[in-house]
């Protein structure tokens, strides 16, 4: 396990670098002693990582190499020549707060234009724009972003419509079933419906407005076929105490399917099998709700499942992503990924920065 875990670290080794006094230092005993916590499974939990988290696993210098080359796609999606008259058309939206990812991507991006294009963004941040750019990390169950575009389009649909303003939306990783949750929000969002009536416009115009580029994309629309399922997903075949668990939510007009259908992904490509597949989600979806049966039942949140964070009306084990950045990961991971509550008696891979805020 040793090696296994050495060359886990040879991955994650810059995770927290831009933090000095992060909890847990990212070192080969630190991941041994997290694989430990499985007992008997450890040599599995690590083996199964380490063939997903290259596909996974977004370095600080690989973001940096990805945003660079998004600011040129963009540079030719809206056909200027000179990365220096995209940028003076181009304002970087900034709305989140100070915490969140969106701050520190923004920081990476204007980094990128001085350093590569000897462009100062700041220059010019107060001119009129017509490009906007909404950069983020990741999109899960598309709650935040829908709650952004939705505020942003409806202070600047008139210039949207008249072809003024364009909008475009920057993520290294997105849901399929949050994206399309999001795009459906906007659709139905009552102010934008008004805007759509005052314009005489359908609202097939979000599809044409919101431009989305990512990086990779997760796979969980179960009633797809062909769907990688490239993130935490379990079959029905669970402990007793899983499927009792699970009874404690009602059944939600979404109709989000709780458990994938037996034999999905017809092609496995995301672990190393699908027995080992199963084997792992099974083991983080036990693990997951033994660490939640320890929390007070007055402090409950519904929100929070064995396989992470999901949206409450969801009747399912949680959103199972499995996807990793250096500056932090996101709650709709497992909760064996994160989990960090004092007398719980559980060591996070990962430490976390500001959950919570």
């Amino acid at each position: 396990m040793q090696e296994i875990a050495e060359q886990i670290l040879e991955i994650l080794k810059d995770y927290h670098c831009d933090y000095s006094n992060t909890k847990y230092e990212m070192s080969a005993e630190h991941i041994t002693k997290w694989a430990n916590q499985f007992g008997d499974d450890a040599a599995l939990v690590l083996s199964e990582l380490l063939h997903f988290l290259p596909q996974v696993y977004i370095s600080k210098s690989k973001a940096i190499e990805l945003l660079k080359q998004r600011l040129i796609d963009f540079q030719n999606l809206y056909k200027y020549q000179t990365m220096n008259e995209f940028i003076a058309n181009t304002h970087f939206i900034d709305v989140q707060k100070e915490e969140k990812s969106q701050k520190e991507i923004l920081k990476l991006v204007k980094a990128i234009i001085i350093n590569d294009f000897a462009i100062n963004y700041d220059l010019t941040i107060n001119e009129p724009k017509k490009h906007h750019i909404y950069f983020d990390d990741v999109l899960a169950t598309g709650g935040t972003i829908y709650r952004d575009i939705s505020i942003w389009l409806t202070e600047n649909f008139q210039d949207v419509v008249e072809n003024k303003k364009t909008f475009a939306l920057s993520l290294f990783c997105f849901h399929q079933l949050g994206y399309g949750n999001m795009k459906w929000g906007l659709m139905q969002d009552e102010g934008l419906k008004k805007l759509f009536d005052t314009f005489e416009v359908s609202n097939n115009i979000i599809e044409k407005v919101v431009q989305t580029r990512a990086n990779y994309i997760i796979e969980n629309q179960a009633k797809w076929s062909n769907q990688r399922l490239n993130c935490a997903y379990p079959l029905q075949e669970q402990s007793k105490d899983v499927l009792v668990y699970l009874t404690n939510f009602s059944e939600s007009s979404s109709k989000v399917q709780a458990f994938r259908t037996p034999n999905t992904p017809l092609i496995e490509t995301f672990f190393t099998n699908s027995e080992n597949r199963n084997k792992l989600e099974k083991i983080f979806t036990e693990k997951g709700l033994e660490l939640l049966k320890k929390v007070n039942s007055d402090e409950v949140d519904f929100a929070k499942r064995p396989l992470g964070y999901t949206v409450r009306s969801h009747k399912t084990l949680g959103t199972g992503t499995l996807f990793f950045t250096w500056r932090n990961i996101s709650n709709t991971c497992p909760l064996v990924f994160w989990w960090d509550v004092p007398g719980h008696h559980w060591t996070p891979l990962f430490c976390l920065k500001n959950r919570g805020i």
